[in-house]
């Protein structure tokens, strides 16, 4: 009886590890999609099984996860569905892996992938827009305000009622309007975080294989100086009455605001390294920026005047 060849090993062990990685992934698109609002931390790690196969088996294991798992939730889930994974896990899940392999280096690499993402989901939008007689925004618009009434009734069933009904009414119209506005970089930020995420688990995960990608450390990460500039004009433009300024200079802010928000995580990170910080403070800590919004306002600020304060660097004292 003839012995396996090594290459016939490496070859089952790629099989085998696409097709797990087919099955994790869906479980977590799966969760995703059955599960909201609690599914969006699965849907966040989604692309993990694509990506991982991708630096570890090639780029034929990533894509046989890929389009394994778009076909399995098209299956179950419908051709929107299906479409959805895509959109979300495709260039995070091959593209970001291939510049990591290539050592273009972690923030570059999340830089690139979302700027792919963005540019799929436009030329999608326009592509639609032309083919379809649906009306993209205007699909948006009623798919918010369904979510609103559904909303609404749920606190008409829950008691509220007089004054309190009228002012979540007004709240909510006021947020509707507010998500109608942003949501290009509400989808941007999306990506940006599937990105991040998946880049600090695939770190992690491939820190003890022979050949890790060159990642980097998120505690050194800094913005380019120059963006504070882009920061200042997209504040100054939503003075101006004309809403065709203030739209597009409010999704710009928004994601600028955002990159800040990652460079003060990255001080934040950078000094509970050096001060030995223990576990359960760190996790009250993110625990309450999910529950404290102002926290993550906070944050933003801390990585916004780390431009000028530069709060990684360890001052020497001076012997007087």
């Amino acid at each position: 009886m003839k012995a396996p060849s090594p290459a016939d090993h490496n070859v089952n062990l790629r099989i085998k590890a696409s097709l797990l990685g087919v099955v994790g992934s869906f479980v977590l698109f799966a969760a995703y999609l059955a599960i909201p609002p609690l599914g969006i931390f699965s849907g966040i790690l989604a692309p993990f099984p694509a990506a991982y196969n991708r630096i570890l088996h090639g780029r034929l294991s990533s894509l046989i996860v890929l389009f394994g798992t778009a076909t399995a939730v098209t299956g179950l889930f419908g051709i929107f569905a299906g479409g959805l994974y895509l959109g979300m896990c495709g260039m995070i899940g091959f593209l970001m892996p291939e510049l990591l392999v290539r050592n273009v280096g972690g923030s570059r690499a999340i830089f690139w992938t979302t700027a792919a993402n963005v540019v799929i989901f436009a030329v999608a939008f326009a592509v639609y827009g032309s083919v379809s007689s649906n009306n993209l925004p205007q699909m948006i618009t009623a798919e918010i305000n369904g979510s609103l009434k559904q909303a609404l009734a749920l606190y008409e069933k829950g008691g509220v009622t007089g004054e309190d009904l009228e002012l979540v009414k007004s709240s909510m119209a006021t947020a509707a309007n507010m998500l109608q506005r942003l949501y290009p970089s509400l989808v941007t930020a999306l990506f940006i975080v599937i990105g991040v995420c998946n880049l600090a688990l695939l770190k992690k995960t491939l820190a003890k294989t022979p050949v890790p990608p060159v990642i980097g450390d998120f505690g050194s990460f800094r913005n380019p100086d120059l963006i504070v500039w882009v920061l200042i004009a997209s504040g100054v433009s939503l003075l101006l009455p004309d809403s065709l300024i203030t739209t597009p200079a409010l999704n710009i802010l928004l994601i600028v605001l955002l990159l800040y928000f990652v460079q003060g995580m990255a001080v934040v990170s950078a000094l509970v390294s050096r001060h030995s910080v223990p576990a359960f403070v760190r996790m009250f800590f993110y625990v309450m920026m999910v529950i404290q919004p102002y926290l993550l306002a906070l944050v933003a600020g801390i990585g916004l005047f780390d431009l000028w304060g530069d709060f990684r660097t360890q001052k020497k004292q001076e012997n007087l």
